[in-house]
């Protein structure tokens, strides 16, 4: 008996080629608001980047812009700005009915031999997902986020208020995607809320403006589907905050770093 698709392998069965155009299908189930989430508009950037460019190296950075809502049929558009012996550098972008909406910038790069050998982007201590409560269904919850499994190190809620602006929390999909893994970490790397928000003490709308995510590893790969979410504000004044973000796989190595600028309104 064949299992039926995950919702992100859904998805991205509507990826399209056509010509030097890429287009796809973001559905309702996917939404933050009035767009789509950010997670999943990378992801189909890049799932189109790929299908357009296919390329045998990984990927190794991404520097993504939200510059407008995305939703419902989206295209995907390309242009390589580099290739080298060693990289491979491609500009993406996404539109829709909406408007242009997603502006991205992908490196590919193979791994390189080399004498240095330095890691202290040590795990946290964090209990193990299977004594950690998921979040539970509330009517504010973002329909995108019911495609996660989120167990917040925190309790059975996240801590709304705290004078500490930090998340951790480990995710996995509701339905595990086959998709290519970069893809599938690009889908869930932004699942968290932002930082900011656990300092607040009333709520107002937010916005992503950007999200930079370097790959710290050719073979992602984890245990039982589980990814441990690190999100940290160190600055949130006047309407902006920033954060640093990580996720390591469940032996407890570093797989993505990333960053990110967020607009409060609040």
């Amino acid at each position: 008996m064949t299992s039926s698709p995950s919702a992100l392998d859904a998805l991205l069965s509507t990826l399209r080629v056509d010509g030097n155009v890429a287009t796809a299908h973001i559905d309702d189930g996917w939404m933050q608001g009035r767009t789509a989430y950010g997670g999943i508009s990378s992801a189909v950037a890049l799932a189109g980047t790929m299908a357009l460019h296919p390329t045998e190296a990984p990927l190794r950075y991404a520097q993504i812009s939200f510059v407008g809502p995305v939703s419902g049929d989206c295209a995907v558009q390309t242009r390589v700005l580099r290739q080298s012996k060693s990289s491979l550098f491609i500009d993406a972008s996404v539109t829709s009915d909406a408007g242009f909406g997603t502006a991205a910038v992908f490196a590919f790069s193979p791994d390189r031999q080399s004498h240095l050998d330095h890691n202290r982007l040590a795990i946290p201590d964090a209990p193990a997902p299977a004594t950690l409560q998921p979040v539970p269904e509330h009517k504010a919850r973002p329909s995108f986020t019911r495609h996660f499994d989120m167990r917040p190190t925190t309790g059975p809620r996240f801590n709304w208020k705290s004078d500490v602006g930090e998340y951790l929390t480990w995710v996995r999909f509701v339905e595990e995607p086959a998709c290519h893994p970069a893809v599938a970490l690009l889908a869930m790397g932004d699942a968290l809320p932002p930082a900011a928000m656990a300092l607040f003490t009333e709520f107002g709308p937010i916005s992503s403006m950007n999200w930079t995510v370097n790959m710290l590893t050719a073979k992602p790969e984890t245990e039982d589907g589980w990814w441990l979410l690190s999100a940290k504000t160190g600055f949130a004044r006047n309407g902006l905050s920033v954060q640093d973000m990580m996720l390591w796989n469940r032996a407890g190595e570093p797989v993505l770093h990333g960053s990110q600028a967020i607009a409060i309104y609040a």
